[in-house]
């Protein structure tokens, strides 16, 4: 996705690109939240879906965040800010995914608890 703002980079080779994104995003929202749900005792299911809708707000807080400050100390707005920015939120998901593995599958059906990953 850097590379979309590289002026060389063919228009709807950066379109597909994005489109390829937003696709992906939009079908994890859903899936994640009814995975939490699936997981999650009766009595925690409101308590996990906030939970859930509040990392989500505060990661898009955070990268929003960063990559404004990013674009606000670079001289001037162009290309390498942008891919600066970009950098930044995928630095940001790779962090993410290194957290991941700190997360721990519930027991199902007696079987014992096991770290996912």
């Amino acid at each position: 996705m850097a590379l979309t703002v590289v002026p060389a980079v063919p228009v709807p080779f950066a379109v597909l690109g994005w489109a390829t994104a937003g696709l992906g995003m939009g079908l994890l929202y859903p899936s994640l939240s009814v995975l939490t749900l699936a997981l999650s005792a009766s009595g925690e299911q409101g308590r996990n879906s906030s939970s859930l809708q509040l990392g989500d707000s505060l990661f898009a807080a955070t990268v929003l965040a960063l990559t404004g400050a990013v674009l606000a100390v670079g001289p001037a707005p162009g290309p390498a800010g942008y891919a600066a920015t970009l950098a930044v939120a995928a630095g940001c998901g790779l962090l993410g995914v290194l957290l991941a593995g700190r997360v721990v599958v519930p027991s199902r059906m007696g079987m014992p608890a096991r770290q996912s990953g």
